[in-house]
């Protein structure tokens, strides 16, 4: 069980909620929207919303990946390149 960060005492989890459905955190490009959760003192009613962390990284686009030769190529960090 998850503790309230004011006062101590126990949290409920839950989602957010609406007449149009999940509230939801907007995805990037390569991720879809995804839901908010709460964390709802019963005590207090302190609330935290947490939005989920994704675990797959996004794919590297072909500008961005270097080649192994591309790399052997460049100069060494602090090496002047006349």
């Amino acid at each position: 069980m998850i503790r309230c960060a004011k006062c101590d005492n126990d949290t409920r989890t839950t989602t957010l909620v609406t007449a149009m459905g999940d509230v939801m955190v907007a995805g990037t490009i390569a991720t879809d929207p995804q839901p908010i959760s709460a964390q709802v003192c019963s005590a207090c009613g302190y609330i935290e919303l947490y939005a989920p962390q994704p675990f797959e990284q996004p794919e590297k686009s072909a500008t961005q990946a270097a080649t192994i030769e591309e790399l052997e190529a460049m100069p060494a960090p602090g090496t002047l390149v006349a």
